[in-house]
């Protein structure tokens, strides 16, 4: 039951935030895209899809356009590991797949790329 809570939207959307502040994606000053409405058509989709595959979407200003973080909990990884494990997609401003990893949070805020 812990692991089904960590998936809803809101707490998602928080360890995603977590993630991309503890690795440094974007710099901590530039603002987050609140409306999917400011995302590239390419980006909103992926935005879509993942609310619809119950994952979580952010996104940030940079100096090279909006970046977008998509995710979803690994549950099988989660159960192994006793700590939540993302599924994290990075796109650039036009949708095209930058980055995909997994990343396990080791304790709050402290996350590690996760190996299989």
């Amino acid at each position: 039951m812990k692991l089904r809570a960590l998936q809803l939207p809101s707490r998602l959307e928080s360890l995603l935030d977590s993630l991309v502040v503890n690795q440094r994606w974007v710099p901590a000053d530039v603002p987050r895209v609140t409306d999917r409405s400011e995302l590239s058509a390419a980006s909103q989709k992926l935005a879509i899809r993942a609310v619809e595959a119950d994952g979580a979407w952010r996104a940030w200003r940079s100096h090279d356009g909006i970046r977008l973080f998509v995710t979803e909990m690994s549950m099988a990884l989660s159960r192994e590991r006793g700590r939540p494990v993302l599924k994290v997609s990075y796109y650039n401003d036009e949708g095209r797949l930058q980055q995909y990893s997994l990343w396990v949070q080791l304790k709050d805020d402290v996350w590690s790329r996760c190996t299989l």
